[in-house]
């Protein structure tokens, strides 16, 4: 079952999403999705066209910006941050989340958002950002 988890209003997280999961992402009100897993990670993996495909079929819209944490720079953070805005509902999904996960953390963090505070946030949510730690400290 698809269970996306809300870490904003407007930013939800997720684990590798199949087509079988995009009638759902669109009756949820998703209007962006967001793809931070490489290609090829895994052998069961879908393809990212077939899913930019099967997305804006519904009417939804597709971006891609892979992640791997240990060479995790601010390009990366920059591109999360600039194709997540106009108010979009976003589901931004990887192999397991967290690396969605650690693109909002990091881009989040601010006068209002503490760093302490988002981490523990998307830890209550379920993720462990334990072995993330040491990059995202590099980037703040």
């Amino acid at each position: 079952m698809f269970n996306p988890i809300k870490l904003s209003d407007n930013y939800y997280i997720a684990p590798q999403i199949f087509e079988s999961d995009i009638q759902s992402i669109k009756d949820m009100g998703f209007d962006l999705v967001v793809n931070n897993r490489p290609e090829g990670e895994s052998e069961d993996q879908p393809k990212g066209e077939e899913l930019k495909k099967a997305l804006e079929e519904v009417g939804l819209k597709y971006a891609e910006n892979p992640i791997v944490l240990s060479s995790l720079s601010l390009s990366e953070l920059d591109v999360q941050s600039s194709t997540c805005v106009n108010g979009d509902k976003v589901l931004a999904f990887c192999r397991t989340g967290t690396r969605s996960s650690v693109l909002w953390v990091l881009n989040n963090e601010g006068e209002l958002n503490s760093f302490d505070n988002l981490v523990g946030h998307v830890q209550a949510s379920g993720i462990d950002l334990a072995r993330c730690m040491a990059v995202m400290e590099k980037l703040r």
